[in-house]
């Protein structure tokens, strides 16, 4: 019995190698294409990111080039408003009477009278009358 152990010995050793061989060979396969599977996965998901970044690198230039036209018109738009604040100056400047009007008118629109007009606008009675006169009826208009 020793012997025929011996003669089948290495025969069983050999098909329990091929066995185990072929048992690793599987799991090396099944473990590559988890691997590949999990690579083109990554590649899939890479590729979206870049699509992304595109994206949003094409909207960051579309902003940037919104913003510096905003930036220039509000530029404009503040040199515009100083020429008016200037025009308006030397308007103002060229009729100061006309502010004492305006002004008179706006006091008449708060309630003052005839006397307080005189006082504080310097206008002669009758002016003041006027004015006063002139304010009722355009508000009267309007109602």
């Amino acid at each position: 019995m020793p012997g025929m152990l011996f003669e089948w010995l290495p025969l069983v050793v050999s098909g329990l190698a091929v066995l185990l061989a072929v048992v690793l060979v599987r799991r090396e396969r099944r473990a590559r294409k988890a691997l590949e599977a999990k690579f083109e996965a990554a590649e899939l998901l890479l590729k979206t990111a870049r699509q992304q970044q595109e994206s949003l690198t094409k909207q960051f230039h579309e902003l940037r080039a919104g913003a510096i036209a905003m930036s220039n018109k509000m530029a404009d738009l503040s040199r515009q408003q100083d020429e008016l604040s200037e025009r308006q100056g030397e308007i103002s400047m060229q009729d100061p009477e006309g502010r004492l009007y305006s002004r008179a008118s706006k006091m008449v629109e708060l309630g003052a009278d005839v006397n307080e007009l005189m006082e504080e606008c310097d206008l002669p009675k009758a002016e003041a009358e006027l004015l006063l006169r002139l304010q009722q009826r355009m508000s009267k208009r309007r109602r």
